[in-house]
This record gives C-alpha cells, sequence and structure tokens, in this order.
C-alpha cells in the first residue's frame, strides 16, 4: 500500500484577519472509480474569467487549496517554523509556519533509517499557517524537513503508537492561496482536468467549504465511434462465435464493448469467384447467420436499420450493428434485389468490389478512367436515393465515382479507403475525389490496411493519422470518419492490432493536437451526420 501523508495548511488567527474556505476533493475515473494521477483542478473566477489558478492533484487524484478573504492582513516580515506540538504525537503533530513572502514551501518526510517517505510543494501566500500532520503506520522517530527560500529546518517528530489517521491513507494536498475580493462573495468555476478526459465543470463560492468528487470519463468512451467496415460477418457465415471472446481474427462482442465500438457496419461480401452464379443467395445465407447471432446475443447487441434505432441502442450502451454490401455483383442486375435488402436492413451499398459488373466499374478495372455507369447504373442510384441506402465508393473506378456525384442527390462515402497522394495506389483517392465527395456532404472512412497507408513494409497508427491529417488539410475535419476493414484485412497496423485497439488511435489523435471535439467527429459524429440524413 502507497504510505500517504496528509499535510493540511490552515491559517491562523490573529494578526491576519481573514475568512478561509477549504477546497478539496478528487478527481476519478467514472469507469473505475480509480483516482487518477496527473490530474488538476483550474479555477475561475466569474466575474474575471481571466483571474485563473491551477492545482495539481497527487497520484491519487487528490487535490486541497485554500480560499482566502484577506481584510487589510497585517504582514508576517519573517520566516518562522514552530518546535513541533505537541511531540511525541498521538494521534497528531502541529508545526506553525510563519511566510513573509509568497513563495515556494517544500516539506520532506523522512523516517529514521533516512529514507524519503514523501515529498511535497506548496505555493503559500505571505501569512501563517498551522501544519498538522496525522500519522500513521509504526511508532517511531521520524523527520520533517522544511526548505523556504533559502532556508531550511528540520523537525524530529516521535509517533507513540501504531496509528491509523488520515495522514497516510489520504494523499497529500496541492495547496495554494487564492486571494478574493475584500467583503464580497465570490463565485468561481472549478474544472477537472486530466489528458485523455472529457474535462467537468461545477461552480462554487466562498460562503462554505468545499468537497468535490469529480467523475471524469475519457475522450474515447465520452464519443461515439462507428466503424464503417468491417468484415466478420464472412467468418460468421462459416461457423464464427460473435458472443465469445477468440484469440484469433479481429473482432468479437466482447472486443467489441472493449474497444469501445458503439456502431459497427458489418459487411457482407461474397466472392466473384466462388459464387459466381448466386452471390444474391449467398448474401442471404450471410445475413441468416447475423440473425442467428443477433438472437443468440440478443443482450448484448442489436441491429439498427435507421438513426433512431441507431441513437436507441447508443443510448442504452448497446451494440449497434448495422449491414451493409460490399459488391454491386450481389444484386446480380436486379433493382429489386435491392429492394430486399434494404428490407433485411442493409445501409449501404459498395458499388462495386475490385470486380467490375456490367453497370459500374471498379478501381482495379483497366478501364476504370473511361467506362463509368451504364443506364443501368444510373437506376441503381436513383433508387438507392429513393431507399434511403448509402453509396459507397470505395473499390469504385474514378470514371463510375464521377457518374455517381453527378447522379445521386445525396451526399456519399468512402466507408474504406486512403489518401492516393500519400500512398499511390489505385484504391485510395485523389485528391480531387476527396474535395468531390465533401462538397458533396459525405465522408472518408480512413482504412487500416498497410499496403493502402505506406510502401513501408509495416504501417503504425501515426500512418494512419498521416491520412486524416491530409484530409483535414485538404476539405476540412467535417468530412473524415474511420473504416478500418478489420476481418477483411491480412495484415494489421501496429498499434492496431483488432477492435480493442481502437482506444489508442483516440490517445494517439489527442497526442497529434487534435481537439475533443475534432477527435469526436473522427470517430462518428461526422459519419453519423451523413447517416441521419440519407437513412432517416
Amino acid at each position: 500500500m502507497k504510505r500517504l501523508i496528509t499535510l493540511i495548511l490552515i491559517f491562523l488567527s490573529g494578526q491576519c484577519r481573514s475568512q478561509l474556505v477549504s477546497v478539496q476533493g478528487v478527481i476519478r475515473d467514472k469507469s473505475t472509480g480509480v483516482g487518477l494521477d496527473s490530474a488538476y483542478v483550474i479555477l475561475i473566477n466569474k466575474n474575471n474569467l481571466s483571474q485563473r489558478d491551477t492545482f495539481f492533484a497527487d497520484q491519487s487524484g487528490f487535490f486541497s487549496f485554500i480560499l482566502t478573504t484577506q481584510n487589510d492582513p497585517l504582514p508576517v516580515k519573517t520566516f518562522y517554523i514552530s518546535n513541533p506540538y505537541p511531540n511525541p504525537f498521538n494521534p497528531a503533530v502541529n508545526i506553525d509556519i510563519y511566510l513573509p513572502e509568497e513563495d515556494l514551501l517544500t516539506v520532506e518526510i523522512y523516517d529514521l533509517l533516512g529514507k524519503l517517505i514523501d515529498k511535497k510543494m506548496f505555493t503559500l501566500s505571505s501569512g501563517k499557517y498551522r501544519m498538522s500532520y496525522d500519522g500513521k503506520g509504526s511508532a517511531g522517530i521520524y523527520f520533517i524537513v522544511l526548505r523556504y527560500k533559502n532556508k531550511s529546518e528540520i523537525k524530529k517528530i516521535i509517533q507513540l503508537n501504531n496509528l491509523n489517521g488520515i495522514g497516510l491513507t489520504i494523499a497529500p494536498f496541492q495547496l495554494s492561496s487564492a486571494k478574493l475580493n475584500k467583503g464580497t462573495l465570490n463565485q468561481y468555476y472549478i474544472v477537472g482536468e486530466r489528458f485523455l478526459y472529457v474535462p467537468d465543470t461545477m461552480e462554487i463560492d466562498d460562503s462554505q467549504n468545499h468537497q468535490i468528487v469529480f467523475n471524469l470519463e475519457t475522450v474515447h468512451s465520452n464519443s461515439i465511434l462507428i466503424d464503417l467496415h468491417n468484415d466478420v460477418l464472412e467468418k460468421v457465415v462459416n461457423g464464427y462465435d460473435l458472443g465469445k471472446r477468440n484469440t484469433y481474427n479481429h473482432s468479437d462482442l466482447p472486443r467489441f464493448y472493449e474497444g469501445g465500438v458503439d456502431v459497427q457496419f458489418m459487411a457482407l461480401w461474397v466472392s466473384p469467384t466462388n459464387y459466381p452464379d448466386n452471390p444474391f443467395q449467398q448474401t442471404l445465407r450471410m445475413i441468416d447467420s447475423f440473425k442467428v447471432q443477433l438472437n443468440k446475443y440478443s443482450n448484448l447487441f442489436g441491429q439498427a436499420k435507421n438513426s433512431k434505432e441507431l441513437d436507441s441502442l447508443v443510448n442504452l450502451k448497446k451494440f449497434a450493428a448495422v449491414l451493409c454490401v460490399e459488391g454491386g455483383h450481389s444484386i446480380e442486375n436486379d433493382i429489386y434485389k435491392l429492394d430486399s435488402l434494404y428490407r433485411l436492413g442493409v445501409r449501404y451499398l459498395t458499388i462495386t468490389w475490385n470486380n467490375s459488373t456490367s453497370w459500374a466499374t471498379s478501381a482495379q478495372d483497366p478501364q476504370a478512367s473511361t467506362k463509368g455507369l451504364s443506364e443501368f447504373g444510373r437506376q441503381v442510384i436513383k433508387h438507392m436515393d429513393s431507399l434511403g441506402m448509402l453509396i459507397d465508393v470505395s473499390h469504385v473506378g474514378p470514371k463510375t465515382i464521377d457518374d455517381i456525384l453527378a447522379t445521386t442527390v445525396n451526399p456519399i462515402v468512402a466507408t474504406h479507403s486512403g489518401v492516393r497522394t500519400l500512398r499511390n495506389h489505385y484504391r485510395n483517392l485523389t485528391d480531387q475525389q476527396i474535395i468531390k465527395i465533401a462538397q458533396k456532404g459525405g465522408v472518408i472512412g480512413v482504412i487500416f490496411y498497410p499496403p493502402y497507408l505506406t510502401t513501408a513494409s509495416t504501417a503504425t497508427i501515426n500512418n494512419v493519422i498521416n491520412h486524416i491529417d491530409y484530409i483535414k488539410n485538404l476539405v476540412g475535419i467535417d468530412y473524415i470518419a474511420l473504416g478500418s476493414d478489420f476481418d477483411g484485412i491480412e495484415r494489421v497496423v501496429v498499434g492496431l492490432e483488432d477492435v480493442t485497439k481502437f482506444p489508442r488511435l483516440t490517445e494517439a489523435l489527442l497526442r497529434r493536437g487534435y481537439s475533443i471535439s475534432d477527435v469526436r467527429k473522427i470517430l462518428g459524429e461526422n459519419f453519423l451526420r451523413v447517416f441521419k440524413q440519407v437513412c432517416k
């Protein structure tokens, strides 16, 4: 158990006529209840927002400071530290401290063997203070070393008994004195903060002491995370159990929850090589296998077919799955099969996979730059608009993308693609394509597949963020999303090995300098805007 020391500094009455308000509290992780190290609070004067002070919590998240309303204080002219009293002590010992100027007071506590038990620093205003140390632990001799400017004093204290005082159970407080306006009631915002967490704000005044608990939520868990593309249903149709935590593949329900995934678009991809004649029937078999998992684990996830159902599941903290079809070959040149897929919950269609159809051309096709949509292809696009089904242009050739943009009245998406300027690959989008998608109000889901991110043998999270950076600098933050392609890729990004690692991407984005608002947009809000517009 960590040995902690409580040092409570209290103004002495007498020479400094003042009103004291103690503000103490703890900053904790909302999900675990554990105190957060490296946390701090900011005190902001409501009447003068530029007047603020920062107080750091200790390693267990505890903080404390004193507000003082000073009325014509009599100045302390010399530095003075009294002898400890009572000494020997049981359970507490006091030391009076006189500080002539505002400065740093350092307090160190050592045991008889010279082992440093704790070291804390306090920024204090000029005045008289009383320091109380409530011991806990073994009886014995201890030494308190106090340092102020270039002066120091050592005080010997004797703890008589084994004690259970608050001194070693509550962490030391970081103290400061904030001078307030004479004779008035002052009001403040107090903000609890820590990197990777969403700040929380409360209001206090100097009319009474305050005990405050901040329960902070991580930026990742506080955001809606929508992954635009995952191929795990390709495994499920062959017997993979979504409800069990597995040590292979990239996804399952326990790992979705661990990774903080709120909404997952689950692709129905049918190999055109293995099912050249009946891809639609295989698509239906995949949907059936999905339904089996849905019924089996209805307590863990639900299917969303529109924005209302999606919102409902997210609000219930329940994993939401949305079906999508990867490859227009699955409708077998039959627009009515598109209707059937829509009724079953399919909410986007990737117009082509790597294979072209008679009505749309793939990016891999040698004719990709010159051959686009057929007349039937235009009918498909218009019918998708009328249904409220999103158009996905990942894998799609440039001429077909242009034709789609000229035909649709809705925003379009590229659910799992990269930036061609950064990695010259036919599967990635050119600057002009990115600009046109943004102008239409759509989004680009940045893929996690290393060969689409870099020419190097391995890719890292920084490579993913480089593609995000590029899109942001080209068209703005509002057109970026995530499309991992987990369980559809044989190689993974270092640091993003499966769906549990999404929080690492959030952390890396924040460390790169993205604001909390921008991170939320990337993780899901941008795509949610498009989904709500199209899939009503």
